[in-house]
């Protein structure tokens, strides 16, 4: 037995990488990398540990091929190659040489070609070939010396053999060029013979055998069969040209003839600290890293130790000539951290102190009494509380809250790596975890808190871990913050945004810290009775299905639900997937008129998908000892600047219907105490009519009337007035669809309209409100110029989907240009009335609380003596936060729950 020969089909590799990764990987100097990266990836996948003797990665040429010279029309529809994919190509061809491979291309013969001539030329020296491409046309070459194996079918990938290009094709890999000279590949815009498909094709070629003998015997074929093989025998025979691979291409200019097969022969192992460089120039830290170097490690000397004690930490901290760091260290993993037990602190780059405040190694005092009552560290407390003594951190909010937990204040904290981190690119790198954020600025990483603590069953608590493994991991995390805070100070200074940064995103952490530390009360015999119910009639949506369906199956199960709808019931099959029928909402939504079960489907998900992420997640959410639920609010995870909660995410608690309403009506005031909602009305219409300064938008707004019916008024040519309910629905859909930049297709979905009906209501939005339209317009322009849009706070989004060759993403990059204005306009005034009230709140020294923030809407604990108040006070700030050309209107309720207060 030979040795194993990979032959690697590069330009398919080239575009299925092109496509899977976002146009928006580029390095800091513009050069885009989604190509190469995904190159890079795919092919350390495909490698794995095992490397071959012999291999290579082969292209196709520039210029005019020999089956484009005897057929002009072969590829001829396929589209040019954009100039953000065509700059790739020479950094693809050292990666691969980095690699060790050598990178083959034949003037005039495509990559197959070459694949062809070098497979057969190897099994003639007794080798085994695998022929690593996606392309079918490489079944013609299978043997048992040959395989295909196919990276991109299911998951891990498909090998094809002789028995299973039979089974998925119906004929056998030497009748394979046949096959595709009758039914043609659109592709490639080979004909084929029309009116020859898959099937009529290999039942053709398991009677006759060859193109050659089914030609011969086409008169004895009946029908439509015979007349088209008869009037397309040409076709048939340029078809089978165009198809056949070349197995004898001159190969004397891309390898040296005198050497044969060993021009093919790889090193042991490629060269490792060439393949770094190369991954250090465009940036790809993250492949790097990878089983490179540990994350920890190649950081020059540094000097890492527990700290000895309060004074000569203290005096340590002392000597630093700018900002402290202080890193802190939690129990758990995630966003939901737990416990703050320790914290690591770094005046200067390269030293750093690790102070753990519980457990075996903690300091005497602090080990039994606590930082905050341990008179011995009373000195450390006053220092934290010092707002003269300026820190800094990496995420700083999570350090307040968790002092706070402690009963430890913290003040004069002036920055915070991850918040400039999304200020500078709020997409780049979201969620801007500190991994990330070095990765970006300093070319490495750190390392995970899974390689301190393990992860799954072999995960134990931070005190649990090798406490030398921990000190250090803490140490190393707090000198990389201290050496991302000047880079990243000088970043926003040249961005002139380092007071923002400081006046409205930092001020905005400690907001955002005391509405988590309050937490919002919850019912528990209420969400205990709502959880029962909603399993109840979730059983009854499942009894009703198996009913239809006439068997019980697991409607959960895709695989199972699939077999049910389509094999046994026989509905017409919508979409598939890898793996089989697809069943996702699309697809329930258009069988809904094909059988009553698809409906049934629909509201069992909808019914399940609140159980699962509601009543659920917020009896296990709530603290068993208050009933207080603590979300940890995320400011920089949302692209256009919006907050998100997490754990739980309270942000898509539903608002509208029955259900919506009793899952709001589990959120509570305290005995003694109302909830107060103050809700902004329609306030990206409202932006919208500002930004564009739409003459009848911006009079809808100023003249108070109903924007919706107004609008629906203007496309069913009625008077406001006279607008019903139904027609109301459609314009206020109208309304938001353009705000979200949806198009016809996406509003007819909504609406369960046909596409041109949908197209005429856009047709006739923007021949209301022209200025809207030259808004959009000019927006839209803007953005493609300068790659970024701004919201009214001066926040930049960018966006490199504008500069993408691929249409569907350049279209996604216009609707987030369209819509980040507005919305992320909505979200800085959101944040700027939130500090404002919190300045008010504390200021008139009221015992209310903002308790959540969901998007438009603010909720606040209230004792029943302020409702008047802070109802008064929440309007006030609400609608006076900013000057537009429309008023800005907010709707304040009170209730004993969130639910009634709407």
């Amino acid at each position: 037995m030979g040795e194993r020969v990979v032959l690697i089909d590069g330009s398919a590799l080239i575009f299925r990488a092109y496509y899977a990764i976002p146009s928006s990987f580029r390095t800091s100097q513009g050069l885009p990398t989604n190509a190469i990266y995904g190159f890079a990836t795919m092919f350390r996948k495909l490698l794995g540990g095992k490397r071959p003797r012999y291999g290579a990665v082969v292209f196709d040429p520039p210029g005019p091929t020999v089956r484009a010279e005897k057929y002009p029309e072969y590829k001829a529809e396929r589209p040019r190659m954009g100039e953000d994919l065509f700059v790739q190509l020479e950094w693809i061809d050292e990666l691969v040489r980095k690699h060790g491979f050598p990178v083959l291309r034949v003037p005039r013969y495509e990559a197959d070609d070459v694949i062809g001539t070098l497979a057969k030329q190897a099994v003639e020296a007794g080798h085994e070939v695998v022929i690593v491409s996606g392309d079918k046309d490489f079944a013609q070459l299978i043997t048992d010396q040959v395989k295909m194996f196919d990276p991109f079918k299911e998951g891990s990938g498909v090998t094809y053999d002789p028995e299973l290009v039979r089974k998925k094709w119906g004929v056998r890999p030497e009748q394979f060029v046949d096959y595709l000279a009758l039914v043609g590949d659109k592709v490639d815009n080979v004909p084929g013979v029309p009116g020859i498909g898959k099937k009529g094709a290999s039942q053709l070629l398991e009677q006759y055998g060859s193109l050659s003998e089914i030609l011969a015997h086409s008169d004895e074929l009946k029908g439509r069969k015979k007349t088209t093989l008869s009037e397309n025998r040409e076709l048939a025979l340029l078809s089978q040209d165009l198809v056949t691979i070349v197995t004898d291409v001159p190969l004397a200019e891309a390898l040296p003839p005198e050497r044969g097969l060993e021009a093919l022969a790889l090193p042991a192992e490629p060269d490792a600290a060439a393949l770094d460089a190369f991954y250090g120039e465009l940036q790809f830290y993250s492949l790097l890293t990878e089983g490179a170097r540990d994350a920890d490690a190649d950081v020059g000397e540094r000097d890492y130790r527990q700290v000895a004690g309060p004074e000569p930490l203290l005096e340590w901290i002392a000597q630093a000539e700018g900002a402290v760091v202080w890193e802190p260290c939690f129990e758990g993993l995630g966003d939901e951290p737990g416990r703050l037990v320790g914290l690591a602190v770094c005046p200067q780059v390269g030293e750093s102190r690790y102070l753990p405040l519980s457990g075996p190694h903690a300091p005497p005092g602090l080990r039994e009494e606590g930082l905050a009552a341990c008179e011995r560290w009373a000195p450390l407390r006053v220092y934290l509380a010092d707002a003269a003594r300026p820190k800094a951190a990496h995420d700083a909010k999570a350090l307040w809250v968790g002092l706070a937990r402690l009963g430890v204040e913290l003040a004069g904290v002036e920055f915070d790596t991850r918040l400039a981190s999304f200020l500078l690119d709020p997409t780049k790198l979201i969620p801007h975890r500190l991994n990330q954020v070095t990765k970006e600025y300093l070319q490495r990483t750190v390392r995970e808190l899974k390689g301190v603590v393990g992860s799954g069953k072999k995960q134990v608590a931070w005190s649990e871990a090798p406490f030398e493994v921990a000190r250090d991991h803490a140490c190393h995390r707090a000198d990389a913050v201290a050496e991302l805070v000047p880079i990243l100070v000088a970043k926003l200074e040249e961005s002139e945004q380092l007071a923002f940064h400081r006046e409205h995103d930092l001020a905005l952490s400690w907001v955002l810290g005391r509405m988590e530390l309050a937490g919002i009360l919850v019912d528990p015999d209420e969400l205990g009775r709502l959880g029962a119910a909603f399993h109840e009639e979730l059983a009854g949506y499942e009894a009703k299905i198996h009913e239809l369906a006439g068997k019980a199956f697991n409607v959960n199960s895709t695989k199972q639900l699939g077999a049910v709808l389509f094999d046994e019931l026989g509905l017409p099959v919508i979409k598939r997937t890898k793996t089989g029928y697809s069943t996702n909402q699309e697809v329930l939504e258009r069988l809904k008129s094909e059988h009553p079960i698809a409906e049934q489907i629909l509201h069992y998900r909808a019914l399940a998908k609140l159980i699962n992420t509601y009543t659920d997640v917020l009896q296990r959410a709530a603290d068993p000892s208050t009933h207080r639920i603590h979300a940890t609010f995320q400011q920089t995870t949302g692209a256009t600047g919006r907050l998100i909660s997490t754990d739980p995410d309270l942000q898509r608690t539903p608002v509208r219907g029955e259900r919506g309403v009793r899952i709001r009506r589990c959120f509570v005031a305290p005995p003694e105490h109302q909830i107060v909602s103050a809700d902004w009305s329609q306030i990206e219409l409202r932006l919208m009519a500002d930004a564009s300064g739409d003459e009848n938008l911006v009079a809808a707004f100023v003249e108070g009337r109903d924007v919706h019916a107004f609008t629906a008024g203007q496309l069913f040519d009625v008077p406001a007035e006279q607008v019903t309910s139904a027609q109301r629905r459609i314009g206020k859909t109208v309304n938001f669809a353009t705000i979200y930049g949806q198009g016809a297709t996406a509003l007819g979905q909504i609406l369960e309209i046909p596409r041109k009906e949908a197209k005429r209501y856009i047709e006739g939005f923007f021949a209301t409100y022209e200025g809207v339209r030259r808004w959009l317009d000019e927006t839209t322009e803007r953005a493609l110029e300068e790659g970024y849009v701004t919201t009214r706070l001066g926040r930049r989004r960018y966006i490199p989907e504008l500069s993408s060759n691929n249409k569907m993403m350049r279209q996604a990059g216009i609707r987030i240009a369209a819509n980040t204005p507005l919305q992320g306009s909505g979200a800085d005034i959101c944040k700027l009335a939130m500090l404002e009230l919190d300045r008010r709140l504390r200021a008139e020294q009221l015992a209310a609380r903002m308790v959540l923030q969901i998007h438009d809407e603010l909720l606040f604990e209230t004792p029943l003596g302020e409702v008047e108040r802070v109802s008064a006070l929440a309007k006030e700030v609400m609608e006076g936060v900013v000057e537009l050309k429309v008023p800005l209107v907010v709707d304040v309720g009170v209730g004993a729950s969130w639910g009634d207060a709407k």
